[in-house]
């Protein structure tokens, strides 16, 4: 069966549709995830540009990364779900909110990233392989 997977914001005004497998998925502690989520972590599936399409306004914001590449954010400018990334180092790249798929029990992180600055509280599944940064 095809993957074929569709998503949107909380109040709909931005929808997408996804056309192939993730490339990789992931899930991060690092602090910049923990401020724009809120939460503990943030989690994400990676595709190429090209097997996604958005239908929606969105705003965005940069920020350099640790690694010094720039990510761009993207969340609806309506209702400020967080929806998207795009990391400098890998244009052709984008990075999409696990919550944000209308059904995402297929996702699944293949690794913890910042996992050195997990908060306690924040429970992982000690059996997915992790990557420390300083």
């Amino acid at each position: 069966m095809p993957f074929n997977k569709q998503g949107r914001c909380h109040c709909g005004q931005v929808t997408y549709e996804v056309y192939a497998e993730p490339l990789r998925m992931a899930q991060c502690h690092c602090d910049a995830c923990r401020q724009i989520t809120g939460v503990g972590h943030n989690v994400q599936a990676f595709f190429y540009i090209a097997d996604v399409k958005i239908k929606g306004k969105t705003s965005s914001h940069q920020s350099i990364a640790d690694s010094g590449n720039i990510r761009t954010r993207h969340f609806c400018s309506q209702c400020g779900s967080r929806l998207f990334s795009y990391n400098s180092a890998a244009p052709d790249i984008i990075g999409i909110s696990a919550g944000s798929f209308d059904d995402s029990s297929w996702f699944k992180p293949q690794i913890i990233l910042y996992n050195s600055k997990r908060k306690n509280w924040d429970i992982i599944d000690e059996n997915i392989k992790t990557r420390n940064f300083m």
